[in-house]
């Protein structure tokens, strides 16, 4: 997901697009959609990128129903942030999450629920 926009208030939400790409090919789009609640203020943007470590875990995504539940903590100030996120898709599967790039202001810590869905052509 190359862009994610994020916004909270106790309440929370984010939204962003991506492509999921294997072997070096796109093969698939896919929208999440996350609302938390929490000890959070502010908004950013950030780039977040899901590594599967084995086609299992791949498969297992692609073939789910798109529902994670999770919690972070982070902070992002001045163009600079960090993010430590714990899932349901990286906490049962090879999975590795990065979150980079984050700009905007805000702090938090949250309990979340995330959906991926794929866009259909």
């Amino acid at each position: 997901m190359p862009l994610i926009t994020e916004a909270s208030f106790g309440i929370g939400g984010s939204y962003g697009r991506g492509a999921l790409r294997a072997e070096g090919e796109t093969v698939e789009y896919y929208s999440v959609a996350s609302a938390g609640y929490g000890w959070q203020l502010g908004a950013q943007q950030y780039a977040h990128a899901l590594f599967f470590m084995s086609s299992k875990a791949l498969d297992d995504f692609r073939n789910s129903d798109g529902w994670t539940v999770g919690g972070d903590i982070d902070y992002a100030f001045q163009g600079e942030g960090e993010s430590i996120r714990l899932d349901t898709t990286t906490l049962n599967a090879p999975v590795i999450a990065v979150v980079f790039g984050q700009a905007g202001l805000k702090f938090g810590v949250s309990l979340e629920g995330a959906k991926y869905t794929r866009i259909l052509p």
